[in-house]
């Protein structure tokens, strides 16, 4: 596995990261792809869909965010993104800090955007994930 660059796919990465840091609900919207779901497995298995997820976006409060590595692999309009990260959260008024083993997949549309269609969350650290 050979890391990739692409710096319209960073681009994307970056506002996913903002429209989570900052509530954004609109922006959400747009770096989202129309089938997102967060999914996790650990503790126990939950998806959360699009609408679910930018609804509750407002109660995700993120006070702290630090990545630590990233393996980016693309190939044609698909991209998977590995990352180990370190946050300090709460949901829905519930701690969601610690470190998390995250996957994005994004999808190129035909307009040339890339939007994250799947986030599988391993929390290494967290608890449960409420309102799931």
């Amino acid at each position: 596995m050979r890391p990739v660059s692409d710096p319209e796919l960073a681009a994307a990465r970056t506002e996913f990261q903002r429209c989570i840091e900052q509530r954004d609900q609109d922006l959400a919207r747009r770096v989202l792809h129309d089938a997102y779901a967060l999914v996790v497995v650990v503790p126990q298995p939950a998806v959360m869909p699009r609408e679910r997820w930018v609804e509750l976006l407002p109660e995700y409060v993120v006070t702290g965010y630090e990545e630590h590595e990233a393996l980016v692999d693309v190939e044609g309009d698909v991209a998977v993104v590995l990352s180990r990260a370190t946050q300090h959260a709460t949901f829905l008024g519930q701690d969601r800090s610690g470190v998390f083993v995250i996957t994005d997949t994004w999808l190129r549309g035909a307009d040339g955007r890339w939007r994250v269609w799947r986030r599988h969350s391993t929390p290494a650290s967290a608890g449960a994930l409420p309102g799931a």
